[in-house]
């Protein structure tokens, strides 16, 4: 390159900058994937583990599922008030303190003493792991203009997706090592790695002036109706006919409690009046359904490998790697096409693919279903998920006002994680029959999914295409 292009490419990096509010574009895109791998990563990771944790605390199959159960629900409740406490009190700040608390509680699991407090300790991790989330797809948000969000989405959105792909492989490496405690011990070096970049990229924040309100009530309440939900779909073919109505009063009774604190709260958990947007609203509801069935197919496969068909574990593992490795690559594409076609495109395609797939499997699947069939199902959900996802995440943030992008993030994410709560549920609830399952019931669980993915449809076409941008000083 030559000394005149070289000073070009500096001039073009300077105006990029100055765009973006004095915030590096590459940086920006960096720390926010950086930070943003470390919750799901840590979703994913625990599962190759759990068999070693179950051995040394000596526990049931049932007690050692909740460090699974209870991370989803604590990241789910807590995502809209780690979005909520960054639009009061800054994004970076809350981020960095995010981290921080996030690594202390990792150390501090690698040390647990007895099984129960490992999982409080997994529960606080979720806690505090929420604040990075939804704060870093706000600051991409309310930096990155509209004609570029879907791409910096995208690309942010596919490290996620790896990250949470590969945690079972960095888990069996670590496991490899020595013991499961060295896989809380891996957040060390990528925490550090976080917290440099946040340092570097000098992010200016812009608090609202009311201070740090959040409504703890509600999301006690909340986390009362999540494992009131797991514990009744996990219950409902067990035979236990009194525990499963108990838990469904339960069920309606603290729902009823909540639906009453959120409507009577100045500060509700989550900014429902976002759900009045119908963009906003078709949009999270996509995502909802369409992480259901991901999710869904995700834990279900290697129940169907193993005790169906009798093959070994690796073959699950390369099946499911079809399926996420897809979804990464797609991701960046889909911010791409939604840049330039829309949002409302690539989240349709993607809602139609998984639909297809949802067919295919429930057509196809059979003891003697082949493994390349499995893959090429597994392969257009991957397709489907990577398309539409990121462009349903796109206009889900984008539909909200630019100041509540921090809410707006952690509403939404509440709503993938709640899709994930039900699809293990449902998995839970279908498969909990004390037999081994048998085809039948495979088809029973892609049957419920072909309708999740065909309400996914429905909402995808709700999805608007573009968003007017306002004008600079317009917000």
């Amino acid at each position: 390159m030559s000394r005149g292009q070289a000073a070009e490419a500096a001039a073009t990096a300077a105006r990029a900058t100055a765009a973006l509010g004095g915030v590096s574009y590459p940086l920006l895109l960096v720390t926010v994937s950086l930070t943003s791998v470390i919750a799901p990563l840590n979703s994913t990771m625990i599962a190759v583990a759990l068999p070693d944790v179950r051995g040394d605390f000596n526990v049931s199959h049932a007690a050692v599922t909740w460090l699974v159960s209870a991370y989803l629900i604590a990241m789910c409740v807590a995502q809209p008030l780690g979005g909520r406490l960054g639009d009061q009190l800054g994004r970076s700040r809350v981020l960095r303190a995010g981290l921080a608390t996030f690594l202390a509680f990792s150390l501090a699991a690698a040390a647990a003493p007895s099984f129960w407090a490992l999982v409080g300790l997994r529960t606080a991790q979720a806690v505090v792991g929420a604040a990075v989330l939804p704060n870093g797809a706000a600051m991409v948000r309310e930096t990155v203009p509209l004609r570029r969000l879907g791409q910096a989405n995208g690309l942010t959105g596919s490290a996620i997706g790896l990250s949470a792909a590969l945690g079972p492989v960095l888990g069996a490496a670590l496991l490899s090592l020595g013991s499961w405690r060295l896989l809380f011990l891996a957040n060390l070096p990528l925490v550090g790695a976080g917290m440099l970049c946040l340092f570097l990229l000098r992010y200016r924040d812009r608090p609202s002036s009311g201070g740090a309100v959040v409504d703890w009530p509600g999301a006690l309440l909340l986390a009362g109706v999540l494992v009131a939900l797991t514990e009744l779909l996990g219950g409902l073919r067990g035979g236990r006919t009194g525990a499963v109505a108990a838990t469904a009063v339960a069920l309606v009774l603290i729902g009823a409690l909540f639906s009453s604190r959120q409507a009577a709260s100045p500060r509700p958990l989550a900014e429902w009046r976002l759900f009045r947007i119908r963009s906003y609203s078709a949009a999270t509801t996509y995502i909802l359904l369409g992480n259901l069935v991901m999710y869904t197919t995700l834990l279900a496969v290697p129940f169907f490998i193993k005790e169906v068909q009798h093959k070994p574990v690796g073959t699950a593992g390369l099946l499911i790697g079809t399926l996420s490795v897809l979804m990464s690559l797609l991701s960046p594409v889909s911010g791409l096409i939604s840049d330039a076609r829309g949002r409302r495109l690539p989240a349709m395609t993607g809602a139609v693919c998984q639909l297809v797939a949802a067919v295919m499997l429930l057509a196809g699947i059979g003891t003697g279903v082949s493994s390349l069939y499995l893959a090429l199902s597994l392969a257009v959900l991957g397709l489907g998920s990577g398309l539409g996802t990121g462009a349903a995440s796109t206009a889900a943030v984008e539909a909200a006002p630019r100041e509540l992008a921090g809410a707006a993030a952690g509403s939404m994410s509440m709503m993938r994680y709640f899709g994930s709560i039900l699809g293990a549920g449902v998995l839970a609830g279908i498969l909990n029959s004390g037999a081994a399952p048998g085809p039948e019931v495979f088809r029973a669980l892609f049957g419920v999914l072909v309708v999740m993915a065909a309400g996914a449809v429905i909402c995808s076409a709700l999805v608007h295409s573009f968003v007017q941008e306002p004008a600079p000083g317009g917000e």
